[in-house]
């Protein structure tokens, strides 16, 4: 069975190779606003939580299933957690996970969950009562 696991700080240097690849990959797709390497930093000095997915009853191999990376803001207004990083396979196993995001983010007060997520993710998270309320629209510099 796929548990959703808050790694803690003290142990964030023992998985890190496990989702080092995940949390880079994921990076690549987001514009590059960030490396891994930043993303390890901000998780160790506390202003992000990294989470694992993760099987203990499968074979070794197949025992890790993904990553989430969250963070908690606090707004003038209002407090969020933002679920900066969702990645994984196998996802239809472990999407329903989401409400342990969600208790995290009840118990550290926060006002809503929010999230910039490629479009296949407002489907996938309709069910859980997600809803749409903006729509990131970008464009890149030009090299010249």
């Amino acid at each position: 069975m796929i548990e959703l696991i808050n790694v803690p700080t003290k142990s964030v240097n023992e998985v890190w190779a496990l989702v080092k690849t995940d949390i880079a990959n994921a990076l690549n797709r987001s514009n590059g606003y960030a490396l891994a390497d930043h993303i390890k930093k901000w998780i160790l000095e506390e202003k992000m939580q990294l989470w694992i997915l993760w099987d203990s009853e499968a074979e070794k191999k197949s025992k890790y299933y993904g990553l989430v990376v969250t963070e908690v803001i606090q707004r003038p207004l209002q407090r969020c957690l933002n679920i900066k990083i969702m990645t994984g396979r196998h996802r239809e196993k472990w999407q329903h996970l989401i409400k342990h995001i969600e208790d995290f983010a009840w118990l550290q007060n926060c006002d809503l969950l929010e999230l910039v997520a490629r479009p296949g993710w407002k489907k996938i998270l309709k069910p859980f009562g997600y809803t749409e309320s903006h729509v990131l629209l970008e464009k890149k510099k030009e090299n010249k």
